[in-house]
C-alpha cells in the first residue's frame, strides 16, 4: 500500500474517532485548573503549538502518542513563575521500551545501521500547582486559594511504520530512522488531587487519547497530531461536582533540515475546551547544530499569553530551556525554565 493511501486512512481515522468528542462538548464550568496547565519551557517558546511536535517528555501534557518518538531515557524538570504568587512545577521521566540506536553527536543524529527496534515508550509525570493566597473573613486567616497535584502515566506506541530509507556514504550504509512514515497511538491516565482554601479536598481520574502521524516529504517531515484530553470523572468537593476541563487539540507541523546543521520546525495548533471558545496558536523552532535553539510563537484567544519566545542550549547530555510568555494584561508575564537530561 502506498504512502498516500496510509495518509488518507490516517485522516479518516482522526475524523471518525474524535468527531463524537467535539459534538459532546458543551460550554460550562470546569474544575481542577491544573489540568489546564501545560509543561515545558520549550513548548511555551513555540506558542504551545506542540500537539504535532510532541517529541519529548512534555508529550504527556500535549499528545501521549508523541512519546513513541523518544529514543533515549529522559528526565525533565520545569518551574513556572506565573502571575502574582502562583507557581507551577513539573517533573517527568520517559523510558523507551527495548531497542537502542547509537548516537553520532547531538540529540538527533545517528550512525548505527541498527534501526530502533522498540515501538513504544512509557512516561510518568508529577505536577504541582500552588495558586495565590487569600484572606478568610471574619477570621482573618491567610490561606492558599487552591493547591492541585497531578500524577500522569502515559504510553505511546508506533502502530504502523513504513519502509525505512537508507543513505549510502563512502561504501557504508547508514540507517536514518527519521526518514520513515509512522503512525503512533498514545494513552495517558491521570490522577488529580485538589484542595480549596486548605479545607476542602477532592480527587478525580481522567484519561487522554492521542494520534500522531509522521509522513516524509522529500527530505523533510510533515506531522499531524490530535488528542482528546481529560475524559474522566467529576471532581467533587461536596455533594455537587464540576466536570474536568475536556479539551481537544489538533495541529500540524513541518520539519526541515538544511546541510545537517540547521533544523527548522513550523507548527500550528487549534484547541477547543469544553468551557470556552476555540483557541489557536502557531510557533517555530530553529536549531543550530543541535546545540542552540531559538523559538517564537503567537497565541490567539488565550486569556494570559499572546506573544511567546524562548531559547535552548544543549551541553553533552543536558538541555536547558527558557520560555517567556507576554501577558495581554497588567498582571505580569510568564517565565518557564526547564532542565532535561538524556541518557
Amino acid at each position: 500500500m502506498e504512502k498516500r493511501t496510509y495518509f488518507f486512512i490516517f485522516i479518516l481515522t482522526i475524523f471518525f474517532f474524535f468527531r463524537p468528542a467535539l459534538i459532546c462538548f458543551a460550554a460550562g464550568t470546569s474544575g481542577a485548573i491544573i489540568l489546564k496547565q501545560t509543561s515545558g519551557a520549550r513548548p511555551l517558546g513555540m506558542g504551545e503549538a506542540f500537539v504535532a511536535v510532541a517529541d519529548d517528555v512534555n508529550a504527556l501534557h500535549f499528545n501521549p502518542a508523541g512519546l513513541a518518538q523518544i529514543k533515549r531515557h529522559q528526565i525533565s524538570v520545569m518551574y513556572l513563575d506565573s502571575l502574582v504568587d502562583t507557581w507551577y512545577g513539573f517533573i517527568g521521566y520517559a523510558y523507551p521500551i527495548g531497542g537502542k540506536v547509537e548516537r553520532q553527536r547531538g540529540r538527533r543524529r545517528f550512525k548505527s545501521i541498527k534501526a530502533r527496534r522498540n515501538r513504544g515508550t512509557i512516561a510518568l509525570g508529577v505536577s504541582s500547582l500552588q495558586a495565590g493566597k487569600m484572606i478568610l473573613h471574619p477570621e482573618g486567616n491567610t490561606v492558599r486559594a487552591e493547591e492541585d497535584y497531578l500524577a500522569n502515566l502515559g504510553f505511546g506506541y508506533i502502530i504502523w511504520r513504513g519502509t525505512e530509507k537508507v543513505k549510502k556514504r563512502r561504501r557504508r550504509v547508514r540507517a536514518t530512522p527519521e526518514l520513515r512514515n509512522e503512525i503512533s497511538l498514545g494513552l495517558g491516565v491521570k490522577l488529580v488531587y485538589s484542595t480549596l482554601v486548605q479545607k476542602y479536598s477532592a480527587m478525580a481520574y481522567a484519561v487522554d487519547v492521542g494520534l500522531l502521524g509522521k509522513f516524509i516529504v522529500g527530505k523533510n517531515r510533515f506531522l499531524l497530531g490530535i488528542a482528546g484530553q481529560n475524559l474522566g470523572t467529576k471532581i467533587r468537593f461536596e455533594e455537587e461536582g464540576d466536570t474536568l476541563p475536556l479539551t481537544v487539540r489538533a495541529g500540524a507541523s513541518y520539519q526541515m533540515d538544511f546541510k545537517q546543521e540547521h533544523r527548522l520546525t513550523i507548527s500550528t495548533e487549534a484547541v477547543k475546551p469544553n468551557d470556552g471558545d476555540f483557541k489557536g496558536s502557531g510557533g517555530m523552532e530553529y536549531w543550530y547544530r543541535e546545540i542552540f535553539a531559538l523559538r517564537a510563537g503567537y497565541k490567539i484567544g488565550y486569556d494570559l499569553d499572546s506573544f511567546t519566545c524562548g531559547v535552548g542550549f544543549v551541553w553533552k547530555n543536558f538541555q536547558l530551556d527558557y520560555g517567556w510568555g507576554m501577558s495581554a494584561s497588567k498582571m505580569g508575564d510568564n517565565h518557564r525554565f526547564s532542565l532535561t537530561a538524556r541518557f
